[in-house]
């Protein structure tokens, strides 16, 4: 493996880790608006909807880059 393929490697592994705390978080706040909602709160529907889009975005982005890292892994195939 060349020395290049092991920074790519590390900038994804980073990329992947930060990108799993966004999505954690997305998730997070889409749980604490959903327990407002239930406990009453209204007008919450679209920022939930927002956040849970985000989520999967999160989701489809860090899944690309796992997919360039598995690559590089196995030697670019």
């Amino acid at each position: 493996m060349k020395q290049t393929d092991t920074i790519e490697l590390a900038r994804l592994e980073r990329e992947i880790e930060e990108m799993a705390a966004e999505q954690a978080d997305c998730q997070a706040r889409a749980k604490a608006l959903l327990q407002r909602e239930a406990a009453g709160a209204s007008g919450l529907a679209r920022q939930i909807h927002e956040l849970k889009q985000e989520k999967m975005m999160l989701a489809t982005q860090m899944q690309r880059l796992k997919v360039r890292l598995n690559r590089l892994l196995l030697g670019g195939f």
